[in-house]
């Protein structure tokens, strides 16, 4: 019976590389008290990697500070269990009409991101009422494309799996579609290319929110190689924060 929980569920694919920029303003750092509400919101037919890498990050905010940390948690539209991609099932925490306020909403990419799920009219409906009261909006690999339908990326850039950037250009012509980045960051909105690189919006969020010796313990712990300066992002305009 292939029902895992979900701290089980990390799994890596591959993405490609562009330009770099300098770290995060140590003087901008919005000043952070409590807990942060993190709901990844996620559909049949969800990729592992871009639901569970960010997750882990987050996540593990907790062990930095007890009392000031991220506290995730997933989104289905009917809170029944679904089905990610690879076949694993996964039964989420809260359906839409029970969701708590989300303070950092993630829309990782699922199978039908291009197609199935802008059509879906009830999930865009929600979507875009969660981005508007959202502090910040993460999406991973082509999660950028059900928030485009939203129009909350209108006249803003953004970056998403390389393959698909061209149609996510095509689709959304009002979105500055980058391929020189693997993470773009305008205002509250953080894209970025998925696969393998899944974890890098979580770390930059968490570098933004806490500071780089928080990001550099949790990415210790995650053995995971992060360097804000060294990734190849695109900082258009950072978010005023909470």
């Amino acid at each position: 019976m292939r029902h895992l929980s979900l701290a089980l569920l990390i799994l890596l694919a591959a993405c490609g590389p562009a330009q770099s920029e300098a770290p995060v303003d140590e003087a901008s750092r919005p000043a952070l008290e409590g807990v942060l509400r993190a709901g990844f919101v996620a559909l049949d037919g969800v990729y592992n990697s871009e639901l569970m890498a960010p997750y882990d990050v987050l996540q593990h905010s907790v062990f930095r500070d007890s009392l000031n940390y991220i506290a995730p948690f997933v989104v289905s539209p009917d809170g029944e269990p679904f089905t990610t991609f690879e076949g694993i099932t996964v039964v989420p925490h809260h359906s839409f009409e029970t969701a708590p306020p989300i303070d950092i909403l993630v829309i990782p990419s699922t199978e039908g991101s291009m197609t199935r799920d802008l059509e879906d009219a009830a999930f865009l409906a929600w979507l875009k009422e969660a981005v508007a009261r959202a502090r910040y909006v993460v999406t991973v690999c082509d999660g950028a494309f059900p928030l485009a339908a939203t129009g909350a990326l209108d006249g803003r850039t953004a970056t998403t799996f390389p393959a698909d950037r061209a149609r996510l250009a095509e689709l959304f012509p009002a979105v500055d579609v980058r391929d020189d980045a693997r993470l773009v960051v305008d205002g509250k909105f953080i894209t970025s290319v998925g696969g393998g690189m899944s974890y890098e919006p979580a770390f930059y969020l968490v570098e933004r929110l806490y500071g780089p010796e928080h990001a550099a313990r949790t990415a210790e712990g995650l053995v995971w190689d992060w360097d804000l300066g060294a990734v190849p992002h695109l900082v258009v305009k950072e978010s005023e924060g909470p």
